[in-house]
C-alpha cells in the first residue's frame, strides 16, 4: 500500500492536466449523466469541457466555490451566451453567470453525478487529490442536505497512467470513485452510490466549520434540532 504523501511526492512538479474533449465526450455515455438533471463538476482546468457540455446538454451545473467557503454556485442551462461559456464555467465567471445556492435549496434538485479530477487512483477506486479534501467534504455536505439522488455516482478524470497498480492508503473521509475516465475509456470500480455519506463532525476542527458556510449552516441546523428535541423531552 502506498501513502498519499508518496503519490503526491512522485507527481510533484507534474504539469496540470489539460481539458480533454474525448474524456468529456465519454462522460456523456454514462447512464447517470443522461438521467441527471443536475451534475456536480469540479473547477479544475481538465474538467472545463465537461462543465461546458453539461450546460449545452441542458443540465444544471453545480460548481464548488473556492475552498467551499461560499458553498456552491449554480449555473443554469441555455441562459449563458455560447461565446461566454468558457469564461462562465471558470472561477471568475461563476459570480457573474452563476448564483450561490442556499443550503435549504440543495434538496430541490439533487445531484445525480459528480465529476472530479485527481492525481492518481488505485485498483479499488480510492484516489489522491490535491490534499485539501474538498471533494470528499462537498459530497458529505450534499448527502447530509439530501442534495444527492439515491444512486448518485462519483467519477474521476485524468490519464491512463494515473491508474496505479497498488492500493492507496485510505481514511474515514475518503470517497471510493465509481469509475475513472481517461481519453482511452472508462474504468469501473465501486458500484454503490454516495447518498449515505455523512459529515464526520468529530474530525473537523471548529475553525474549519466556521470558515465553510454550508458546513456552518448545517451544523447550526443540527444543533437547533437537538435543542428542540431536548425541549420537547423536557
Amino acid at each position: 500500500m502506498i501513502s498519499k504523501e508518496e503519490v503526491r511526492a512522485g507527481l510533484l512538479g507534474a504539469p496540470e492536466g489539460k481539458a480533454s474533449g474525448k474524456s468529456a465526450e465519454l462522460v456523456r455515455r454514462l447512464e447517470q449523466y443522461r438521467d441527471a438533471k443536475r451534475v456536480f463538476v469540479g473547477p479544475a482546468a481538465r474538467l472545463q469541457q465537461t462543465r461546458i457540455n453539461a450546460l449545452t446538454d441542458g443540465k444544471e451545473l453545480l460548481v464548488p466555490a473556492p475552498g467551499l467557503k461560499e458553498g456552491f454556485y449554480l449555473l443554469a442551462p441555455y441562459e449563458i451566451p455560447f461565446k461566454h461559456l468558457i469564461y462562465a464555467v471558470g472561477y471568475k465567471g461563476l459570480t457573474e453567470y452563476g448564483r450561490r445556492v442556499a443550503v435549504e435549496e440543495l434538496h430541490k434538485v439533487p445531484v445525480g453525478l459528480l465529476i472530479t479530477d485527481c492525481l492518481a487512483v488505485d485498483p479499488a477506486g480510492y484516489f489522491v487529490g490535491e490534499g485539501k479534501g474538498f471533494f470528499d467534504l462537498a459530497v458529505a455536505i450534499l448527502a447530509e442536505l439530501h442534495g444527492l439522488t439515491p444512486k448518485a455516482e462519483a467519477y474521476g478524470m485524468g490519464e491512463q497512467e494515473q491508474i496505479l497498480d497498488q492500493a492507496i492508503e485510505r481514511g474515514a473521509w475518503d470517497i471510493c470513485l465509481n469509475g475513472f475516465i481517461t481519453p482511452d475509456g472508462i474504468t469501473q470500480f465501486n458500484p454503490h452510490g454516495h447518498a449515505d455519506r455523512r459529515v464526520l463532525w468529530d474530525m473537523l476542527p471548529p475553525k474549519r466549520v466556521r470558515k465553510i458556510t454550508p458546513l456552518w449552516k448545517l451544523n447550526m441546523q443540527i444543533k437547533d434540532a437537538m435543542n428542540a428535541t431536548a425541549e420537547d423531552a423536557g
